[in-house]
């Protein structure tokens, strides 16, 4: 679970006496009288044990569960034996058997920390965090000491649910119970990237790869934590290890090589999608840069965004990433491309350093009838500048509320009686769009068609005067098509935005205004209410900025 060890060394642990206990040998199985439990029977018990435990750490799941289901035919109440069938049962992806076998092992022995640990595995990958989160907190609860479910816990709060504040406490408490554990450190390495403190990240990333050079997260961490300095060049070969981590990133079983920078000439190349909508669009500003390298290429994307790519990428062919690995693989036989490559991963080629990143005023281009439609439309709603507004973004996991403003706040900006505001808002904002009008008289103008279809929301930010949003994918949309945005920004950002600076790499555009301190928005909508009053002063009709 997120920097924590991965499967193999986690059942190493266990069989070091570290995890689910020792089982007992034949001379010390004497729980049940003698008639029962004869001496063949702890013999036949103990052999089918131990080659359970051999199969799972060989990844034989098959004959593991055969092995501990033969345990329990002999004695039912074994609780170890129970436990190892969860975890055999876990790893072949059934985890509404893994969590049977973990409760019936929690029923035979109630103060069994480490079935609770791994039950709150088993409800993680079911997509129950709080049946994670409670089976962790029981876990700590009955073995005070259980560092790594501290820290697994911690990853789980922080990264997932959005907790930082008692995540990072809970890694805090795993690295002074355990300080040398690279998987604790490895979740205190993202702490430190949380918190701001990149450089420190850096180190201990350095440290953990030094000892253990296939500790994928741990590269992983490292290669965010550079990309927020704009070390592009180190970062790039280490943000590769995120197709090894448990993350975003979805691996795709096509009969293909990966590309790695041969030549293209007389080559036909598969871009695939990964990821989420803004980190498509801002990978996709490669494109211009690989596509006249190549024979053919494909490039596949989330469905929103096929009409928007296929008219700003004409060389290559569009294909939405609703169509899957089938659809994939079929144009790979019929097609005969020789190369593969993740959208994520083309930076790594085109993007190694800050000069490397091109001027532009847009690669991306919505279509030409839709914005002047828009142009009209915002046309009728009197004079002053057209400002598109977006006030909260992302998920738990990816700091919603961290990175996200109540519209309430933004009442110095949205006073201004020069501007015309239009929601960019994705969801259901209607019921807040009414409380900003009934209580302030503001009027934010909305319409959920512009929304719900993505080329037409591109069309509606083209024909804006300017965007002002906190980070989320509407900035890279605006970015992409080449519109002038401000994002107000958290004090630590996503390494999208980098540590410092105004100004990001990716889109000229974009502006950033920061957080001086965490939690802190009003002097960041202080300063965006100026400047949009001075932008406003040298300002200029719908349309025509």
């Amino acid at each position: 679970m997120g920097c924590g060890m991965s499967f193999r060394a986690w059942v190493a642990m266990l069989l070091r006496g570290a995890g689910a206990g020792e089982h007992p040998a034949p001379a010390a199985v004497g729980a049940l009288p003698t008639a029962v439990l004869n001496e063949e029977k702890a013999r036949t018990m103990h052999a089918a044990f131990e080659a359970g435990k051999a199969a799972l750490l060989n990844k034989d799941y098959a004959t593991a569960i055969d092995c501990f289901q033969t345990v329990i035919e002999l004695r039912y109440d074994d609780a170890d034996a129970h436990n190892y069938l969860g975890l055999s049962h876990l790893e072949q992806g059934g985890y509404e058997d893994a969590t049977d076998c973990f409760l019936l092992a929690i029923h035979y022995r109630p103060q069994f920390p480490q079935a609770f640990y791994n039950m709150a595995l088993a409800a993680h990958r079911r997509g129950d965090l709080a049946q994670a989160v409670t089976c962790l907190e029981q876990a700590i609860s009955l073995k005070p000491d259980y560092a790594i479910a501290y820290s697994t816990l911690g990853y789980l709060l922080s990264h997932q649910l959005g907790d930082f504040a008692r995540g990072a406490e809970h890694i805090r408490t795993a690295l002074r119970l355990s300080p040398a554990d690279p998987d604790v450190l490895c979740n205190y390495g993202m702490v430190l990237t949380q918190e701001g403190r990149p450089e420190e990240a850096l180190a201990i990333c350095d440290q953990l790869l030094a000892a253990h050079p296939d500790m994928h997260e741990a590269r992983l961490n490292r290669a965010l934590a550079a990309l927020k300095l704009g070390r592009f060049a180190e970062a790039w070969p280490d943000y590769e290890a995120r197709k090894l981590s448990r993350g975003n990133y979805v691996p795709r079983a096509l009969p293909l090589p990966e590309w790695r920078g041969q030549g293209l000439r007389d080559k036909k190349l598969l871009v695939y999608a990964e990821q989420g909508l803004g980190d498509q669009i801002m990978f996709a500003s490669c494109l211009p840069d690989l596509l006249p390298l190549v024979s053919g290429c494909v490039v596949e994307c989330a469905p929103r965004l096929v009409p928007i790519f296929s008219r700003s990428f004409p060389a290559a062919r569009i294909e939405s990433q609703a169509q899957g690995d089938a659809r994939l693989a079929s144009l790979v036989q019929s097609a005969r491309f020789d190369y593969q490559v993740a959208i994520g991963s083309l930076p790594g080629f085109f993007r190694r350093n800050r000069a490397e990143f091109p001027p532009h005023a847009g690669y991306l281009h919505a279509d030409a009838a839709r914005v002047a439609y828009w142009q009209n439309r915002l046309s009728a709603l009197g004079p002053g500048l057209k400002v598109g507004i977006s006030w909260f973004g992302g998920a738990a996991s990816t700091r919603r509320d961290t990175r996200s403003i109540r519209l309430q706040d933004w009442l110095p900006l949205l006073s201004q009686t020069s501007c015309c505001f239009v929601s960019v808002q994705y969801g259901k904002v209607s019921s807040e769009l009414e409380t900003v009008a009934r209580s302030h008289q503001v009027k934010i103008h909305a319409w959920d068609e512009a929304i719900d279809d993505y080329d037409e929301t591109a069309a509606l930010v083209t024909a804006l005067d300017l965007v002002i949003s906190v980070q989320t994918a509407i900035v890279h949309l605006a970015g992409a098509l080449g519109k002038p945005a401000w994002v107000m920004l958290p004090a630590v950002s996503e390494w999208r935005y980098l540590e410092h600076g105004e100004t990001m790499p990716w889109y000229p555009s974009v502006q950033l205004l920061r957080q001086p301190r965490l939690g802190d928005w009003q002097p960041v909508i202080a300063r965006a209410a100026q400047e949009l009053a001075q932008f406003t002063r040298r300002g200029s009709c719908s349309g025509q900025s």
